[in-house]
């Protein structure tokens, strides 16, 4: 027994700023074509008023009536984010409040791979009979994180949150969860003294840093490794695939990944020029998308891959449904 996804749902920011706008916003040294041509991203969502656990709960919502199962039948919610609104009680527990429910609610910090780190728990907890249906929530609030006075940035990252409901099936063939340790190339301080009149030294400033070609390089290589391994693992060629969901986090790095690997652009569908990179909420807001559009049938194999922050790496194989 493994699992089977039988609900998708997302919950978006109204605010939706082009690359232009941006420029014009935050003063920067950048244009729409500077943009563009590095990364692929034209615009992205940013929250103005909209909480995490506003959109988490609007994604959980969908997916929930999508999959035609009320929230009071969830054995578990498992929230993949970095930061949600507060440090504690976690993101899922807010959103398991707002559905009413009193299952376990635990949240999963993998960065952007969050999304394949929580599908790989979900099928060690139906597999081990602890639980039937799980709702899985991936948002991040990018905006409360970058730097708007740094251009390498602050242009490549949205807001969003996208959930599926998980079930017992047959669907997942292979999942593969890794790290390769690197605490220093993509970080996100915390502010962790408080007004503790004992604490030494400064407080770290809460902005993300990124050296933007160690993990561009990290993630060149890494997907094309994980690619290769999931396909060699099943004994699959790359035509066996249906649909290869990459993170969407620069066009640039999905191009390296077809190009290397020889595979039909087709198979890669994109939505990073609509949302730019939305970390754990990524790969589930484009799954949602193609099952919104009828673009996944019943029987297609799919292949997911992501990377992220740790420096951590994830994918899976499943059939879909």
């Amino acid at each position: 027994m493994t699992i089977k996804i039988i609900g998708t749902g997302v919950g978006h920011p109204k605010r939706r700023v082009s690359n232009d706008e941006l420029a014009a916003i935050t003063g920067l040294e950048t244009s729409d074509e500077w943009i563009r041509t590095r990364t692929g991203i034209e615009s992205r969502l940013i929250c103005t008023d909209e909480t995490l656990t506003d959109l988490s709960t609007t994604a959980a919502k969908q997916a929930l009536a999508n999959a035609k199962l009320g929230a009071d039948k969830l054995d578990y919610l498992i929230a993949a984010t970095f930061a949600g609104d507060n440090s504690t009680p976690a993101l899922a527990c807010m959103v398991a409040e707002n559905l009413d429910v009193e299952c376990p609610a635990v949240d999963v910090n993998g960065a952007c791979v969050g999304f394949i780190y929580a599908l790989d728990y979900a099928a060690a907890l139906i597999a081990a009979g602890r639980a039937k249906n799980i709702l899985i929530v991936c948002a991040e609030k990018m905006s409360a994180h970058v730097d708007f006075t740094d251009r390498s940035t602050c242009v490549l990252f949205g807001d969003g949150a996208a959930a599926v409901v998980v079930t017992e099936g047959k669907g997942l063939e292979y999942i593969n969860l890794g790290s390769v340790p690197d605490s220093h190339s993509l970080s996100l301080p915390n502010r962790m003294t408080g007004n503790n009149p004992l604490a030494v030294g400064a407080e770290a400033e809460p902005i993300l840093y990124m050296d933007g070609r160690a993990v561009f390089k990290f993630a060149v290589n890494i997907t094309q490794q994980e690619v290769t391994r999931a396909l060699d693992g099943l004994h699959l060629t790359p035509d066996d695939v249906d649909l290869y969901l990459l993170h969407q986090a620069n066009g640039r790095i999905i191009d390296s990944a077809i190009q290397h690997l020889g595979i039909s652009p087709d198979k890669f569908p994109r939505i990073v020029q609509n949302y730019g990179n939305i970390s754990a909420a990524s790969i589930p807001t484009l799954l949602h998308e193609l099952v919104e559009q009828g673009a996944i049938k019943s029987g297609q194999r799919l292949l997911l891959c992501a990377f992220g922050a740790g420096l951590t790496y994830g994918t899976c194989v499943m059939t879909w449904e």
